[in-house]
């Protein structure tokens, strides 16, 4: 099962998290979210990272020429996108890195997955809300009973230390992992190592 740690905005969090060993770790440049580090991404020790773990952007409908200057110069191994970009925005990233599609979703999965198919990596399937972003609520996970594309995607949105046990007893098609946000928070941004570790090896199955 994939693992992505997201919203990281200090060192302190990222050698944490690190050393858990996800297979993603997110850090956000939209201004409006508590988890914002546009403007402080160069103070992070993203080359501490090793390369079994993988650096994601996430974006929200940011200009294309910058999402592309943003990855090179921070050496981002995956982007996500949380916005209404387009399949061909999509498509042209993919040719630079991975990419993450988030969805959000009320009661139903949207239409225009199917146009996604083949130009991004991973979907992401997230609660819906009134701006992008997390809200810390599940939405209905029945609706993803009917999923029959292709794209694998990770499950999002009010995921929490308690749902260890009734996560690895999903058996829904397509899902390949999750994404851990701000239910393993102390405060917006600032991660509980303690409570992430126990989850990540609840899901491994790890024992201590």
């Amino acid at each position: 099962m994939l693992i992505k740690v997201c919203g990281i905005t200090n060192n302190g969090d990222i050698s944490a998290v690190m050393a858990l060993e996800p297979d993603y770790m997110g850090f956000i440049f939209y201004p409006p979210s508590p988890r914002d580090v546009s403007g402080t991404i160069g103070q992070l020790s993203l080359s501490s990272i090793p390369g079994n773990v993988k650096k994601v952007g996430v974006m929200v409908d940011e200009d294309e020429e910058r999402a592309e200057e943003l990855v090179k110069k921070y050496k981002f191994e995956a982007i996500q996108l949380h916005g209404n970009e387009s399949p061909d925005y999509c498509a042209r990233l993919k040719k630079l890195c991975e990419v993450i599609k988030a969805f959000r979703i009320n009661d139903r999965l949207p239409s225009e997955i199917s146009l996604y198919e083949g130009k991004c990596d991973l979907f992401l399937f997230d609660t819906a809300a009134a701006r992008p972003g997390g809200t810390g609520k599940k939405f209905d996970h029945r609706v993803l009973n009917g999923y029959i594309c292709k794209t694998p995607y990770l499950l999002s949105g009010g995921i929490g230390p308690p749902d260890a046990e009734y996560i690895t007893g999903l058996r829904m098609n397509g899902m390949a992992g999750v994404d851990l946000n701000s239910r393993f928070e102390i405060s917006p941004g600032i991660k509980s190592p303690v409570a992430l570790e126990k989850f990540i090896n609840e899901c491994r199955n790890i024992k201590r």
